[in-house]
């Protein structure tokens, strides 16, 4: 049976519907302050019926010319094959370098290049699979600590925060009691509730000398979050300075990384590199999973086969790091669930010589914009783009799948470094948790996805929980 065939039984979840634009529309002041105030309500309001149905699309704000690629063609050409010629924007720096300094998410040039060649070592797939362990017994701790709260209504939001965090800060940190995990969780959401958007004036690209109003609380929150940092990545190296054996966790290779080649990350480096894997991995995959849920709440049968075949899967006797190959309508549905609503919803680059993507002549200083919510939705890309379709990550549905059509952790040369360690968290929390627990969204309306550099839930995701009369 097709999607189509089956349009009836699919369930499609909640998100803002596409603008619709005259065809004879033209720049004006009244269209200027309408753009302006919806992106600062929610930019998911921005995209027009023209993006979901063109993969190339050409326009021009406020006298810049801007390149929307929805191509796959396109996509490859500039964030692959000819990365070199498209550098990152201002105004991703302008959003990003206030939080996390000099990181790899925003580094360029030969720091970029030092950056990574200093992490990759970090992320190999034998170091990603030691963290499991550490995986499965925070998340079987969450699952434990809401069996004791049974029958109550919890917010998954704040649950699935709370759960990142606290992995990260066990396999980052080996749990250091000198990070306070909720302070750093409530700080981090608040920074993105109130930074989390473009400021207009870096929208109109303003020079950096004009004030940007409204981002003292902000700088506030900031330092406390990199000076929380700063005291665990200290002691950690005093720890190691005074030859006593350190913990076999993330700060520790982040510590070491690049001595064997003479250049080692200096400490502003690491505290910049540590901040954006605190702040992007604990931000992006908490979303997800609160995503997650909330679709499996609202579509019975796909969370019932989910939990037949974990229950089937010999859990115990696999290394969690392997769940994943036994779990393979779980990983759909987790896949799924990054096409509906990816963390990260737009990639924007600058063209720095002329070139040409898809057949579509880009001049030098042309701004290049993918937006994974458009590319993942887009109506000649995806059967039943809107709907909840695990499936379509199975077998010969997923054979079928256009390359460069899905990019939930980016592609190319700035692909996500931390994707893998962040697949395999995700694939342990939902196995742990639907193994053990049912839940029901009791919220009074649906959340709307709102974007805050992430896609976020526009209002809580409450669910009441209990323990599975089967989980034993």
């Amino acid at each position: 049976m097709t999607f189509a065939q089956a349009r009836t039984q699919l369930y499609v979840p909640p998100a803002p519907p596409p603008r619709i634009v005259p065809p004879n529309a033209k720049p004006s002041l009244q269209g200027y302050l309408r753009y302006f105030q919806i992106m600062s309500r929610n930019p998911l309001e921005i995209w027009t019926e023209n993006h979901f149905n063109d993969l190339i699309h050409k326009d021009r704000v406020l006298g810049r010319q801007y390149v929307m690629a929805h191509d796959p063609n396109a996509i490859r050409r500039y964030l692959v094959t000819n990365a070199d010629n498209y550098g990152l924007t201002e105004l991703r720096r302008a959003l990003f370098e206030p939080v996390i300094g000099n990181g790899l998410l925003i580094a360029e040039g030969d720091l970029w290049k030092r950056t990574r060649r200093a992490l990759t070592p970090v992320f190999t797939p034998r170091h990603v699979r030691s963290f499991a362990p550490s995986m499965v017994k925070v998340a079987t701790a969450g699952a434990e600590q809401l069996i004791a709260a049974s029958d109550s209504v919890v917010s998954f939001t704040q649950e699935m925060l709370s759960l990142a965090l606290k992995i990260l800060t066990a396999c980052l940190f080996s749990d250091d009691a000198r990070l306070d995990v909720d302070r750093f969780s409530k700080n981090l959401d608040r920074l993105l509730h109130i930074a989390g958007m473009p400021h207009p004036l870096d929208l109109a690209s303003a020079p950096k000398w004009v004030p940007r109003l409204g981002r003292g609380e902000a700088l506030r929150v900031v330092a406390d979050l990199r000076g929380q940092v700063e005291t665990v990545a200290k002691e950690r190296r005093r720890l190691i300075a005074d030859g006593a054996d350190p913990p076999a966790d993330f700060l520790t290779l982040l510590l070491s990384a690049g001595q064997d080649e003479g250049a080692p990350l200096s400490e502003r480096e690491v505290t910049d590199n540590l901040i954006t894997f605190l702040s992007a991995g604990h931000e992006t995959t908490a979303r997800t999973l609160t995503w997650i849920f909330y679709l499996l709440s609202n579509a019975q049968e796909t969370l019932a086969r989910a939990q037949a075949e974990i229950g089937a899967a010999p859990l115990e006797d696999t290394d969690p790091a392997d769940w994943s190959e036994c779990l393979p309508f779980t990983t759909a549905l987790i896949k799924e669930s990054m096409r509906l609503y990816p963390a990260a919803s737009i990639f924007t680059r600058l063209a720095r010589a002329d070139d040409t993507l898809a057949d579509i002549p880009i001049a030098a200083g042309t701004e290049i914009i993918t937006s994974p919510w458009v590319l993942h939705r887009h109506r000649k890309l995806w059967e039943q783009p809107d709907a909840f379709v695990p499936d379509r990550f199975l077998g010969d549905a997923a054979e079928t799948i256009q390359r460069f059509s899905y990019i939930p952790f980016g592609m190319g040369p700035r692909v996500c470094i931390g994707a893998s360690f962040s697949m395999q968290e995700m694939v342990i929390i939902v196995a742990v948790f639907l193994r053990r627990l049912k839940f029901e969204h009791v919220g009074r309306t649906p959340p709307m996805p709102v974007m805050r550099i992430t896609i976020q839930p526009s209002t809580p995701v409450y669910m009441r929980v209990k323990e599975r009369d089967d989980s034993h």
